[in-house]
This record gives structure tokens, C-alpha cells and sequence, in this order.
């Protein structure tokens, strides 16, 4: 008997491929999304084989996440992981344009607040609906001892933000979702350009525990994939 329903946004490579293929194993009903453009990609290839139900969403185009939406039907959606991401590039400061801190605030920020949104009514039909933002470290303020990355940490730390400001409104009006952030760690991925520590599988299946765990005690917390709470 599966546990119920999961949505990962950006599921074709990297942390949302490795959430499917988890999930999967732990007998989750698993729908995962691309933008329409990469079904052309390799990678698409990868999620198909794991079985999962695949939907278009690209985070910088709401219709497409509104479209998704409805083509979801009216299941309950248990959880929703929102992992699609861009890199921490430029490093220094500086070298950042407008269109950097834009574009990853549209991706990182805007887009999990409209797949929130959009998403709600079949979260709330599930009895303990559960939204999970992929944020980072590199969000913390108290945290951040070494600058770099500004574009991306401004992009994250506003997530968190959204995802608090949410949590608390969802809270006064009795909602049952509950809403977490959590920080997979330095994974070497594609979008890391093969930087970092951690590996990929013990950081999502300490995730994946995470969110099976949750309850809304937990919502608007900030959790390390070892279940460490971080700062904001």
C-alpha cells in the first residue's frame, strides 16, 4: 500500500531525480515534473525509467505550473517537494548582474510560492499535507561568516522567508499543511558543477526520513538533511 502522494518539482537530474527514485522505493505514489524544454535531454530518459507520473512545470512560467495543476486532478497531494534550483554562480559579489539576481529569484523564490499556491487545494484534501522547499545554508544570515554567492543566497533566504510567512498564515487558519525547509547539504550534482562532501543518497534518503516524520510541530522549522535545526 503506498504512503500517499509526492510531487517533486525538478525531478529529472541531480537531488529531485535521486527524491524519485527514494520515494519510489518506499512505496510512494510519486509524480515528478520537468521544464518542457528537457524532454529533448538526456536526462529525461533517467525519470522515465523510474516510473513516476511526469508533469511540465517551469518555475518562470505560471501558467505552466497552473496548467500542471489541473492536469493533477483532484488527488490529495500528501507532499510537495519544490527542489528545482540554479547554480551559486558568479561567487563574488560583484560580478553579479541584474539578470542574475532576477532569474534565481524568480526560480528559487517565486517559483515554489506559485507551485504552493497552485497546489493548495489538492494539499488540503490530503488529512496532513506537507510542503517542502529545497533551500540551503548558504540562506542564513546569523550563518553567513564568509560571504560569496550573493545572488543565490538573497534567492534562498527569501525562501525561507515565504515559507515561515506561510507556515504562520496557514497556522492561524487552522490548516493542517505543514511547511519546512530543508538543506541537502554539498552535494556533487551537475547543477554544482561536481562540487562538494555529501553524498547524494544518505543526504535525500536523510531528507525523505525527515519529511515522513514531519507534523505540523515542525512547520516553518529549518532542518539540515541530519536533522539538525539550522539558523536563520
Amino acid at each position: 500500500m503506498a504512503h500517499g502522494n509526492v510531487l517533486i518539482i525538478g525531478a529529472n537530474r541531480g537531488i529531485g531525480l535521486h527524491f524519485v527514485k527514494i520515494f519510489t522505493e518506499r512505496n510512494w505514489n510519486v509524480f515528478g515534473t520537468v521544464r518542457p524544454q528537457t524532454r529533448e535531454d538526456l536526462s529525461f530518459k533517467d525519470l522515465v525509467t523510474t516510473g513516476a507520473t511526469i508533469l511540465d512545470i517551469d518555475f518562470t512560467d505560471e501558467t505552466s505550473i497552473s496548467k500542471a495543476a489541473s492536469t493533477y486532478g483532484d488527488k490529495a497531494l500528501d507532499v510537495l517537494v519544490n527542489c528545482a534550483g540554479v547554480d551559486v554562480h558568479p561567487r563574488p559579489w560583484e560580478e553579479n548582474s541584474a539578470e542574475d539576481m532576477i532569474n534565481k529569484f524568480r526560480i528559487m523564490t517565486v517559483g515554489p510560492f506559485l507551485a504552493t499556491k497552485h497546489f493548495l487545494p489538492h494539499l488540503t484534501r490530503s488529512e496532513s499535507g506537507k510542503v517542502v522547499n529545497i533551500s540551503s545554508d548558504y540562506a542564513s544570515i546569523s550563518g553567513n561568516d564568509r560571504g560569496r554567492c550573493i545572488s543565490y543566497r538573497i534567492a534562498k533566504a527569501a525562501l525561507n522567508q515565504q515559507t515561515v510567512t506561510i507556515a504562520h498564515e496557514l497556522k492561524a487558519a487552522d490548516s493542517t499543511i505543514t511547511m519546512i525547509m530543508l538543506d541537502p547539504g554539498d552535494i556533487p550534482t551537475r547543477l554544482s558543477r561536481g562540487n562538494g562532501k555529501t553524498g547524494i543518497d544518505e543526504s535525500v534518503r536523510g531528507m525523505v526520513e525527515i519529511i515522513e516524520k514531519a507534523t505540523i510541530q515542525d512547520s516553518g522549522c529549518f532542518y539540515k538533511w541530519t536533522g539538525e535545526t539550522l539558523p536563520f
